[in-house]
């Protein structure tokens, strides 16, 4: 009974580290550029609904192309695997998404890695990945001329 509850035990751990996700540390900078490049759109936009399959309210985009105005984000792979390092906003607010395309039953879904950049413009929350000694304030304007560069290339 000893060997089985310890097998169980030891099953359990293997499980939930396999779905676990690891991120690299990067600065706002680096994590930036490392997420842009990842990601098929880039978009700020509005989160109108929270949780696992969340939506968007797109006001700018910044890479790619959005197919609407409201886009629909979730945590499972096009073939509804969970991926272990999607992530989901748990607040509504302006963002600055990071994000990559799917499909889901014939339409297209959006799905964010908790490792890369996507985060509240106003700094509630910061992304896993971001290592810094910097303010809130520093971090927030930092964001601002991010924006104003791809705005840039964008053009």
């Amino acid at each position: 009974m000893k060997t089985t509850i310890t097998t169980l035990i030891l099953l359990l751990t293997l499980s939930f580290n396999s779905v676990a996700c690891e991120c690299p540390e990067y600065g706002l900078k680096e994590m930036d550029n490392e997420s842009y490049e990842w990601s098929d759109l880039v978009v700020i936009g509005n989160v109108i609904k929270t949780g696992t399959n969340y939506q968007i309210q797109v006001t700018e985009v910044l890479k790619g192309r959005a197919e609407t105005n409201i886009i629909l984000g979730t945590i499972t792979t096009e073939d509804g695997e969970f991926d272990g390092c999607s992530f989901f906003p748990r607040q509504k607010g302006k963002y600055l998404f990071y994000l990559e395309r799917t499909m889901k039953n014939g339409k297209p879904f959006y799905m964010y890695s908790q490792c890369l950049g996507t985060r509240p413009l106003n700094f509630d929350s910061y992304p896993i990945s971001l290592r810094t000694d910097k303010t809130k304030s520093e971090l927030i304007t930092e964001t601002e001329s991010w924006i104003k560069e791809l705005r840039k290339i964008k053009k």
